[in-house]
Formats: structure tokens, C-alpha cells, sequence
């Protein structure tokens, strides 16, 4: 049976084994922050280099917390999701802006929770708020673009040797040529440096002779009657050049007279100017009375046979009724081309045509067939448009056939008088028709 002592003493025992133990308990539960008030944020990372559940936090470097729980990604390009619990003592060091990162303690130390305490202007960050992370920096990594750069040098070193190689042969090569063009070029530079002081000493026996008054320089340095001689002749050069000064203007004083208004010169120049104005005048009064005489009734039947005509005063109408050809006077012969042969578009022309080298090439052809009796016969170039209204048509035309008449007059030189444009519209197909009317008499024997 135990005594009263001993019980006593096991008593004492439990009561300071239970205070020891609550004691410790409390110091472990301060030591792990198990009764401060806390308060839950998240972060996201791609990966989670050392992180577990239960792992440390740091505020700035100071323990603030620990990792609640890892969620995993439900796919392959999503990100764990990070729950943390942050004492509340050091909520306001944690603000929206903050960035969460994970550190490793010591060069070969575990991983931890770092986040940083942000910017004075951003609020505290919200319960269960997400901050912003940064993936951790791993060596790996970094090892493997090393890798990859030391292969991508090689690479370039093994790719540069053949080219390195050719630049060293070449400064090699370079470097004999120049060593041979010195050794060759070395005489001839000794013999310019001989030649030079050799024409020195020449040059400075020369001065000293010309200071010493000796040879005809030197004389005239030293002589003053050479320099009074000079002197003299410049003189007389002056008064020479005075006098013909003086005799150049009274030849310019007499030829102004000769040639002013009571002059002959004048006299003579106004009588030859008025017999050209009265020949002038005379030509003009035959021309018109020519002009006149075609139009008479009793005669203009013979000129018109004979060909005397204006090709410009004939209208359309009338050139369709036959007017070259009337009485069988004259025969037609036509060669058609067409406006898809002939001309190319030209926006800065009327109309946006112009003559293209086929075209031209094709009217040298067509023009070629009578070309042997084109002197003496009258040439019309027909025009033909059948797009547009009834002006339009008429304006192509005649653009169309006077391109083609102004080219063959520049090329062949033919009478402008017996070439002629005609403009009908759309009489015809798109294009123009080279026509000449030969006269009977002029026809080929």
C-alpha cells in the first residue's frame, strides 16, 4: 500500500510533466504561428519548383505563414493554384501589387514561399484575392541554353573555318604580293630619290646663278636697263591701243550713219521691202482669183476633173454619195485595218488612243500596196467608231483616221493637200480604211 509521501510525489511529478507539456505546446503553437489570426490569398504558377502543402511563407523575408493547400490544373496549359495563409499582423505589407515567388534558402537549402510587400499606392490585398506571381528561375534551364549556345557556336565556328582559312591564305597572299611589289618598285623609288636631289642641286645652282645676275633671267633681275626697255614697250603698247580704240569708234560713228534712216543702206532695204510686200500682195490676189475660178460655174467642172479640189471641204455625206468618184473620173481602191490592230490606250491623248508600233507597222504595210501611185492621186483616210453616242462616234473617228494620217504624212512626206481624214461613224466595223482615188491619167501604164 502506498503512502501518503509517495503519493504525493507522483502527484508533484504529473503536475510538472503536464506543465511541461503545455508549456511546449504553447511555444511550438507561437513558434508555428498556430494561434495567431490569419488571413487567405492565392497565387498561380506554371510550375512549383519545391513547393508542398504545409511549406513556408515569407513576407519580405520575414515568416509570416505557410502553404495551405496546392490545387492541380485541370489542363495542360493551366497553372497550380496556390492557397496561403498570412498572419494578420503583416496584412499591410501585402498589397494587390505584390509579387509571390519562389525562393530556395542557401545555395542546396528547401523552397519557400516568398512574396514581396508591394507599392504604397496599391490597396491591401483582399481575402481570398489573387496576386500576381513569377515563375521560379531553374538551373536546368539555364543549363540547357547554355547547351543550346555552345552547339549554336560550334556550329557557327565549324561553318566560318573554310571561310577563316581563305581570309588567312588570302593575307598570306597579299602579304607576298606586297613584299614583291616593294622589292620590285625599290630600285625605281631609290632612282626617284636620286633624280630628286639631283634636280634640288640643279634648282638651287639655278638661284644662286639668278641672284648672282648670271644668264638672260638673271640679267634681267639685276639689269636696270632690261626693266627700263620693258617699261618703255608697255608704254608704247598702251598708245597703240588708245589709237585703235579711237579709230574702232569712228569706224562704229560711220557705219551708224550709213545705216541710219537718211542713210543708202536704209533707203535701199525700204525699196526691196516694198517690192516684196507688192509681190506678196500679188500672189495673194492670184490665189484668191484661182480660188474663184475653181468655183465658177463655166469652169469648175474642168478643175474638178483635174483634180483641182479641197479635200477639207467635202463632207461625209457627200464623200458617201461619191464625190471623188462621180462620172467614173477616178477609181477607189481601199485596204480596211481594224482598231484592235491599229491603236493601243494612251489616257493622255482625247479619247485614250494612240497609234502603237504594230499598228504603225500594219499601216506601212497596208499603205505599201499603192504606195508606187500615191503622187498625183488624192489619199483618204476613212475613220469608223460605232461606240457612244452619235458625237462620240464622230470624234473617234476622226481622232482615228487623223492619227493615221499625220503618220503617214510625217513618214512618206506626202502632200498634205491630196490627204485627207473622213470621219463616218459606224458606217463600218472599228478601224480605218486607207482609200485612193486614182485619176485615169495618172493610172499605171
Amino acid at each position: 500500500m502506498a503512502t501518503p509521501a509517495r503519493l504525493v510525489g507522483v502527484g508533484v511529478f504529473v503536475l510538472a510533466a503536464l506543465t511541461l507539456f503545455t508549456v511546449g505546446l504553447f511555444m511550438i503553437g507561437d513558434r508555428q504561428m498556430a494561434f495567431a489570426k490569419k488571413f487567405i490569398i492565392h497565387t498561380e504558377f506554371k510550375k512549383i519548383t519545391g513547393l508542398q502543402p504545409g511549406g513556408i511563407v515569407r513576407v519580405s523575408g520575414a515568416k509570416a505563414g505557410s502553404i495551405r493547400k496546392i490545387i492541380t490544373p485541370n489542363t495542360a496549359s493551366g497553372k497550380f493554384r496556390v492557397e496561403i495563409e498570412i498572419a494578420e499582423d503583416l496584412h499591410t505589407l501585402v498589397r494587390s501589387d505584390s509579387l509571390a515567388t519562389i525562393e530556395t534558402e542557401g545555395l542546396v537549402g528547401g523552397s519557400y514561399l516568398g512574396i514581396g510587400t508591394g507599392t504604397d499606392t496599391a490597396p491591401p490585398a483582399a481575402p481570398q484575392s489573387t496576386i500576381p506571381s513569377r515563375e521560379p528561375f531553374e538551373i536546368a534551364d539555364l543549363m540547357q541554353q547554355m547547351s543550346d549556345t555552345v552547339q549554336k557556336v560550334n556550329a557557327t565556328i565549324d561553318a566560318m573555318q573554310y571561310d577563316v582559312q581563305r581570309a588567312v591564305v588570302s593575307i598570306a597572299d597579299t602579304a607576298d604580293n606586297a613584299n614583291t611589289l616593294i622589292s620590285e618598285v625599290s630600285g625605281d623609288f631609290k632612282a626617284m630619290t636620286k633624280s630628286g636631289s639631283r634636280i634640288a642641286n640643279e634648282a638651287r645652282e639655278i638661284a644662286d646663278a639668278v641672284a648672282a645676275g648670271q644668264g638672260t633671267i638673271g640679267k634681267l633681275v639685276k639689269d636696270d636697263e632690261l626693266y627700263n626697255r620693258a617699261t618703255a614697250i608697255a608704254k608704247r603698247a598702251d598708245e597703240i591701243a588708245t589709237d585703235t580704240r579711237q579709230v574702232i569708234e569712228q569706224a562704229r560713228k560711220a557705219l551708224e550713219g550709213f545705216q541710219s534712216k537718211e542713210g543708202p543702206v536704209q533707203g535701199a532695204a525700204a525699196d526691196l521691202k516694198q517690192t516684196m510686200e507688192s509681190a506678196r500682195s500679188a500672189m495673194a490676189g492670184f490665189a484668191a482669183n484661182m480660188e474663184a475660178l475653181k468655183r465658177n460655174f463655166l469652169v469648175r467642172g474642168f478643175f474638178r476633173d483635174r483634180g483641182f479640189f479641197s479635200l477639207s471641204e467635202i463632207s461625209p455625206d457627200a464623200y458617201r454619195s461619191g464625190a471623188l468618184t462621180r462620172r467614173g473620173a477616178r477609181r477607189a481602191v481601199r485596204v480596211w485595218l481594224g482598231a484592235a490592230v491599229l491603236f493601243e490606250a494612251d489616257p493622255a491623248r482625247p479619247l485614250g488612243e494612240r497609234l502603237s508600233d504594230d499598228g504603225k507597222a500594219r499601216v506601212d504595210s497596208a499603205v505599201a500596196t499603192f504606195i508606187d501611185r500615191l503622187p498625183g492621186n488624192a489619199l483618204i483616210v476613212e475613220g469608223y467608231a460605232k461606240q457612244g453616242t452619235k458625237d462620240e462616234q464622230y470624234l473617234r473617228a476622226r481622232t482615228r483616221a487623223s492619227l493615221v494620217r499625220d503618220y503617214l504624212i510625217g513618214k512618206f512626206e506626202l502632200n498634205p493637200e491630196l490627204t485627207g481624214v473622213m470621219p463616218l461613224g459606224p458606217d463600218a466595223d472599228d478601224g480605218v480604211a486607207l482609200t485612193m482615188f486614182q485619176d485615169p491619167s495618172n493610172a499605171k501604164r
